[in-house]
C-alpha cells in the first residue's frame, strides 16, 4: 500500500486544523470536520493487512501500518471521531472560542489516528504526545475555574506521563537494538523499562492511582471532547501496552501483580468515590475509570502468564470497542439531554440513554455482558491464585457500573448540565443515536469487522442478569436512605405510609356512605310502599280479592272420590305346589 494512503488520516485533520485558523474557510472547514475522518475508517475497512510503507526522507524514517489489532483500534476511534465532530458542529457554532477549540480537536485526532497506525517509537512516541498536549486546550476551553483547575492537574500528569513513556521507549528500543515496535514486542525488555512503560501509558488509561486527572477533565471539557477523551483518547494507554509491552513472550509476574491488584482497586475504588459527584459528566469519567480497571485485570493476567496472552488479546480489543461506543453515546446524549428545552424532548432522551447505560452494565446478551464472560473464560489459562479473585471483579463490576449509571440517571435530572444558548436539540440527536445503534449492534457487527479475532465472543456465555438486578435495587435502597435523610426519619414514614392511610380513610368513607344509604333506604322503603298502596288503593283491592277468592272456594262442586286402581299380585303359592284334601286344613288344631 502506498505510504500516502497510509499517511492521509493524519495528514487531513493536520491540514484542517491549519485552514481553520483562515477566517476566510472557517465555515467551510467547520462543515467538514465530521469527514476529517473518512480516510482512516475507509483504509481501515478496505485494507488487507497486514500492510505498511515508510519514508525514509524524514530524519529517522517514518513506518506506517495496519495489523488486525490496529485496524480495529482505528475502526472504532474513527467512527467516535466522527461523531463527535457533527456535534462539535453545532455544540461550538455561536461560542467565540470555537476557532482554538477546531483546531485543538483536530490536532488531537491526527494524533490519535497516527499512534495507531505508527510501527516505530519515534512516530508513535510523536503522535501520542500531539495528541495529549493537544487535548489541554479542550479541557481548559471554557477558561472558568472548574476548567482551569482541571487544566492544570491534566497536564500535570501528562507531563509525568509523557516523561516516563520517553524514558521507556529509549530504554525499551536500546535493549531492542530497533526502533520498529514490533521488534520490541518480541524482545525481552529490563524491569526498568517495563515498568516505565506500565506508568506512562497507565496515566493514559486512568487506573488508579493515576486517575486523579480524568474525572475533572471530563466534566470540564465540552461535551464533544469528553466524548473522544473518555471513548478514544484513553484507548492509547491499552493500545500502547499491546503495541509496545513483550505481551505473550516474556512473563514479568511482579508487574502483572502490580498491574491486577491497581485494577481491582480500581474498579471498585472508582464507585465508591464517583457516586459522591454532582456532575453528571464526572461520574461518567469514574465510570471510565472502573472501566479501565477491567482492561487493567487482562492485561495484568496477561504480563503474569504468558501463554494467556493468546485468549486474553482480542477479549481486550473486544472491550475497548464496547467501552469506546457506549461511553461515546453517553457522552453525547448528555449534550443532546442539555440541549432539550421541553420535559417530553428530557424524557425521551433519557429512555434512550439507558440503553447504552444497560450496555455498560453489562446487560445479558450484550457488547458489556459478552464481553465480561469471554474476558472470564480468556483468565482461565491465568495464574490459578487470582483467577478466582478475577471472576468475582468481574462479575460484581456489573453491580458496580450498574449504580454509577443509577447515579448519573439520576443528576441528569438532579443537576442537568448546561448547553450553549443558540443550539437546535434535534442536531445533537443523531450523533448520539448513531453511535448508540454502534454500541448496540456491535455484537451482530463484530465477527464481521474482526473475523478471526471474533472467535472469543461468539463462544462466550451470554451473561447473567442478578447483578444488574442487585445494582438496581441497591440503587434504590440508597436513594430511599438519602431521601430519608433529606427529609427526616418522622416525615419519611409518614410519606412511606400516606397511601395506606389514605386508601383506609378512602374505604372508611365508603362504608360510612354505604351505611348512610341503608339507613335512607330503610325508611324510604316503607313510606313509598304505604304511599303506592294508598295511591293504588291496594288495601280495598286486597280485601276485595281476599273475598273473591273465599266465595269461590265455597261455591267450587265436590268432586267424587275416585277409587284407587288394582293390580292383580301374583299368586305366591300356585295350586300346582300343595294340594290338601277337601276335609283338611293347613293347621288343624285351630
Amino acid at each position: 500500500m502506498s505510504f500516502v494512503a497510509l499517511a492521509a488520516p493524519i495528514a487531513l485533520p493536520l491540514l484542517l486544523a491549519l485552514c481553520l485558523t483562515a477566517p476566510q474557510a472557517r465555515a467551510l472547514i467547520w462543515r467538514m470536520m465530521p469527514f476529517a475522518p473518512l480516510p482512516a475508517l475507509s483504509l481501515a475497512l478496505l485494507a488487507d493487512p497486514p500492510t505498511g510503507a515508510q519514508a525514509d526522507w524524514l530524519v529517522l524514517g517514518l513506518h506506517l501500518g495496519l495489523d488486525e489489532v490496529s485496524r480495529l483500534f482505528v475502526i472504532f476511534t474513527a467512527l467516535l471521531w466522527c461523531a463527535a465532530g457533527a456535534s462539535a458542529r453545532h455544540w461550538l457554532r455561536a461560542d467565540a472560542r470555537a476557532t482554538s477549540f477546531g483546531v485543538m480537536f483536530l490536532m488531537a485526532q491526527a494524533g490519535n489516528m497516527g499512534l495507531l497506525l505508527a510501527q516505530d517509537v519515534a512516530g508513535f512516541y510523536a503522535c501520542f504526545a500531539l495528541m495529549s498536549f493537544a487535548s489541554y486546550g479542550l479541557v481548559l476551553h471554557s477558561r472558568d475555574n472548574a476548567a482551569q483547575g482541571a487544566a492544570r492537574l491534566y497536564i500535570g500528569f501528562v507531563v509525568v506521563g509523557e516523561l516516563a513513556l520517553f524514558a521507556g521507549l529509549v530504554l525499551a528500543a536500546t535493549q531492542a537494538g530497533s526502533l520498529l515496535l514490533i521488534d520490541l514486542r518480541g524482545a525481552v525488555l529490563s524491569d526498568m523499562a517495563v515498568g516505565l512503560l506500565m506508568l506512562g501509558f497507565g496515566v493514559k488509561l486512568g487506573i488508579m492511582p493515576l486517575h486523579f486527572w480524568l474525572p475533572p477533565a471530563h466534566g470540564a471539557a465540552p461535551v464533544p471532547a469528553s466524548a473522544v477523551l473518555s471513548g478514544a483518547m484513553i484507548k492509547a494507554g491499552l493500545f500502547g501496552m499491546m503495541a509496545i509491552l513483550p505481551l505473550g513472550a516474556v512473563a514479568y509476574s511482579d508487574h502483572g501483580t502490580v498491574l491486577m491488584a491497581a485494577g481491582m482497586v480500581t474498579l471498585f475504588a472508582a464507585l465508591l468515590i464517583g457516586v459522591q459527584h454532582t456532575n453528571p459528566k464526572a461520574v461518567l469519567g469514574f465510570s471510565s475509570v472502573s472501566q479501565m480497571g477491567i482492561v487493567a485485570l487482562g492485561l495484568g493476567a496477561g504480563l503474569m502468564v504468558p501463554a494467556a496472552w493468546g485468549a486474553i488479546l482480542p477479549v481486550l480489543v473486544y472491550v475497548a470497542a464496547h467501552h469506546a461506543l457506549a461511553k461515546g453515546a453517553l457522552f453525547l446524549g448528555t449534550g443532546a439531554f442539555a440541549a432539550q428545552t421541553g420535559h417530553a424532548g428530557r424524557l425521551g432522551v433519557t429512555l434512550a440513554l439507558l440503553l447504552p447505560a444497560l450496555v455498560l452494565a453489562g446487560v445479558p446478551a450484550s457488547s458489556g455482558g459478552l464481553g465480561k464472560e469471554a474476558l472470564k473464560a480468556a483468565l482461565a489459562n491465568a495464574s490459578p491464585i487470582w483467577l478466582p479473585w478475577l471472576v468475582v471483579a468481574l462479575t460484581l463490576s456489573g453491580m458496580a457500573t450498574t449504580l454509577l449509571m443509577a447515579r448519573y440517571i439520576a443528576l441528569l435530572w438532579l443537576c442537568p448540565p448546561k448547553a450553549p444558548a443558540q443550539i437546535a436539540p434535534e442536531a445533537l440527536l443523531l450523533p448520539f443515536l448513531a453511535v448508540a445503534g454502534g454500541a448496540l449492534a456491535l455484537p451482530l457487527l463484530w465477527p464481521v469487522l474482526a473475523q478471526e479475532l471474533a472467535a472469543p465472543i461468539a463462544q462466550a456465555a451470554p451473561g447473567g442478569i442478578w447483578p444488574l438486578a442487585a445494582g438496581v435495587g441497591l440503587a434504590g435502597a440508597v436513594a430511599l436512605y438519602a431521601h430519608a435523610r433529606r427529609i427526616g426519619p418522622a416525615l419519611f414514614v409518614a410519606h412511606l405510609t400516606a397511601p395506606f392511610r389514605a386508601f383506609g380513610a378512602r374505604a372508611d368513607s365508603l362504608l360510612a356512605a354505604k351505611r348512610r344509604a341503608a339507613r335512607r333506604l330503610g325508611h324510604a322503603v316503607p313510606k313509598a310502599v304505604s304511599q303506592t298502596a294508598t295511591d293504588w288503593r291496594l288495601g280495598q283491592t286486597a280485601i276485595a280479592g281476599l273475598i273473591a277468592i273465599i266465595v269461590l272456594i265455597e261455591m267450587a262442586p265436590t268432586l267424587p272420590a275416585q277409587p284407587l286402581p288394582t293390580q292383580t299380585l301374583p299368586d305366591p303359592m300356585p295350586h300346582s305346589s300343595i294340594h290338601l284334601p277337601q276335609d283338611q286344613t293347613l293347621f288343624p288344631d285351630f
